[in-house]
């Protein structure tokens, strides 16, 4: 990452109220999946499946369609604002706060619903929350943009809680039948899952409890093109050519650029005093199962202290980070702390907190 990379550091903390999280469907393991796609298309889905499962090492996923077709939509039930007010609801009762009682809501997401109106409102008329809200059209590092915006709201005096939502259900971008033409589609096929995930967060006080701080975000100055790109449906390409929108995904040019992300967080971090090595945790960006071993080996840790959430749910997206809260937290002491190390390469930018328990 270039030295002038510029970086923003939120001031202060804020408490985690609550956490919440929204998986569809049982999991489906990889073979399963390969198995699937097989008898219902006639692809060669067991061996090919078979030896690219062994590198992502996803070894399964939850999804938001049962590829019945080659082209759907999402099950009634598991639309992307639907499932992200599901995780809203676990986190507000986590945090034992009502809907109406929130001071904003923030949603951000790569693969919404529709283009128009933003998902917010419907997750908001979901949940019963009447407070403001907003969408961030935003892949694996919407969460560290809503953070910066989250922690803004929070210092002004008398502030009542925040909730953030990621949501993905990017699995119905993508259809079978591709795969002879654009191998690349494997490779999306395997290592995503759909989901959501939430947090609620309240104004810094007295009360003991868990805290974030160190909520930092960054964008890489000179950036490549895109490493993820959802190229059509916008206003550039209005009538994209038939069939279904599929992700169009440069993984050579991610692995390239990819770790130089990670070490910015990690760069970030040191800024304020934190290094991977004295945290309980360290929660990478869930890409893919490998991600944690690689992760691990890259900066000296023990493997067991690198979050491998990946590994049951594929990459989410935009809920990978908050996804991978709601699995570590239970897993700290009072008083540890996790670092949260997030990653994007539909534009290549950093962000991540601190989490004390």
């Amino acid at each position: 990452m270039p030295a002038d990379a510029r970086t923003r550091i939120a001031r202060g903390r804020v408490r985690l109220l609550g956490l919440g999280i929204a998986l569809p469907g049982a999991a489906l393991t990889s073979e399963a999946l390969c198995a699937r796609l097989e008898d219902r298309f006639g692809l060669p889905a067991r061996r090919i499946g078979r030896r690219l499962a062994g590198r992502l090492q996803v070894e399964s996923r939850h999804l938001c369609r049962g590829f019945d077709a080659a082209i759907e939509a999402p099950r009634p039930g598991q639309r992307n604002p639907e499932l992200a007010a599901a995780a809203l609801r676990a986190a507000l009762a986590d945090a034992r706060v009502r809907p109406r009682d929130l001071d904003y809501l923030l949603t951000h997401t790569a693969t919404p619903a529709r283009a128009l109106p933003g998902g917010s409102a419907e997750v908001a008329a979901l949940v019963g929350a009447d407070c403001a809200h907003a969408e961030l059209r935003q892949a694996c590092t919407g969460f560290a943009s809503a953070l910066q915006f989250a922690f803004a709201l929070l210092r002004e005096p008398g502030a009542g809680p925040v909730a953030i939502v990621g949501s993905e259900t990017g699995s119905v971008f993508f259809d079978p039948h591709t795969l002879a033409r654009d191998p690349s589609q494997w490779v999306n096929l395997l290592q995503m899952g759909d989901g959501a995930a939430a947090v609620v967060l309240g104004a810094d006080d007295a009360t003991p409890g868990p805290r974030l701080e160190c909520a930092y975000f960054g964008q890489s100055p000179g950036a490549p093109a895109p490493g993820l790109l959802l190229a059509g449906g916008g206003s550039d390409r209005p009538a994209p050519p038939p069939g279904v929108l599929q992700f169009v995904h440069d993984f050579q040019a991610v692995a390239r650029h990819g770790a130089a992300l990670f070490d910015a967080g990690r760069d970030a971090l040191r800024t304020r005093g934190h290094a991977f090595a004295d945290a309980a945790r360290v929660v990478p960006h869930q890409a893919s199962g490998a991600l944690a071993g690689w992760f691990a080996e890259r900066y000296e840790l023990d493997p067991a202290r690198v979050c491998d959430h990946g590994r049951r749910v594929g990459n989410l997206g935009s809920a990978s980070i908050w996804a991978a809260l709601n699995e570590v937290y239970p897993t700290l002491a009072v008083g540890e702390r996790a670092l949260f190390v997030g990653a994007e390469a539909t534009q290549y930018s950093f962000g991540g907190f601190v989490l004390t328990r």
